[in-house]
Order: structure tokens, then C-alpha cells, then sequence
């Protein structure tokens, strides 16, 4: 199985303040393939950039860089219109547009988000590793 990776388990694998950093460090060491797409990427450095994480542009930078330049990285054009994503909330657009788009290219969307495994439109699709890992999926 391939993963995509959403936002929120981006920020994990890069940042050693985040309270999930090892446990998502030592999962994707152990992924044969990853993937990572524009809006991703992008919510990556966003949040990394805001208070919450209050990180340098050049340390976002370097430390996304580093991720993609792994052997296991592969970068997912989004071939997706934001038409193509089922209804949802507004706080949940990104979100859909992820999983549409892991979906229409056979990968699970890695993700850390409780309240999105809860979505009837990311069942199926949709998983957080850890949860997987401990057996409480």
C-alpha cells in the first residue's frame, strides 16, 4: 500500500515539538513509497510558518526539502478540479480534496485527523497510521 500524506502528518515527520514526531518519524522510515502533493505541501509550510510553530521560511524550506529528497518520496501532480470533491462543511474542503484524490490514484491518505476518519466520503480511504500500528484503528 502507498500513502498520501495529508498536512497534519506533515507537520509531524518534520517537527520534533510535535507531540506524534517519533511515533510518525518511525512509520514513514519504514514506508517503502510516500506521496506528497501541491495543496499539501503548501499547508505545510503555511502552518509551520504560523505562530503555532513560529519556524524560519529557510527552516520550512530546508526541512520539506529534505522529506522530498528521499528515495521513497514520489510528488503527486493534483489532476483533481476542487469540482470533483464530494459536498462538505467549508473546514472540510481541503480535507475532501485530499481524499478524492488519493482515492482516484489507489493510495490511502495518511492522516492524524480523528474528526476526518469520521467522514463517511474518507471512509475507505482515509487511515491514521499510528492507530494501525497500536491496533486501535
Amino acid at each position: 500500500m502507498s500513502w498520501l500524506l495529508d498536512v497534519n502528518l506533515l507537520l509531524a515527520s518534520r517537527w520534533t515539538t510535535h507531540p506524534d514526531h517519533e511515533a510518525v518519524r518511525d512509520w514513514l522510515d519504514a514506508q517503502p513509497e510516500f506521496h506528497t502533493t501541491p495543496i499539501a505541501e503548501l499547508g505545510f509550510m503555511r502552518v509551520s510558518l504560523s505562530p503555532g510553530y513560529s519556524a524560519s521560511w529557510e527552516d520550512t524550506r530546508e526541512s520539506l526539502a529534505s522529506l522530498l529528497a528521499r528515495s521513497a518520496h514520489r510528488f503527486l501532480a493534483d489532476d483533481l478540479s476542487a469540482t470533483d470533491s464530494p459536498e462538505t462543511r467549508y473546514k472540510d474542503t481541503t480535507d475532501a480534496h485530499l481524499v478524492r484524490l488519493a482515492a482516484r490514484h489507489g493510495l490511502k491518505l495518511a492522516t492524524l485527523d480523528k474528526a476526518l476518519l469520521t467522514k463517511p466520503w474518507a471512509k475507505e480511504h482515509a487511515f491514521n497510521p499510528l492507530a494501525a500500528l497500536s491496533g486501535a484503528e
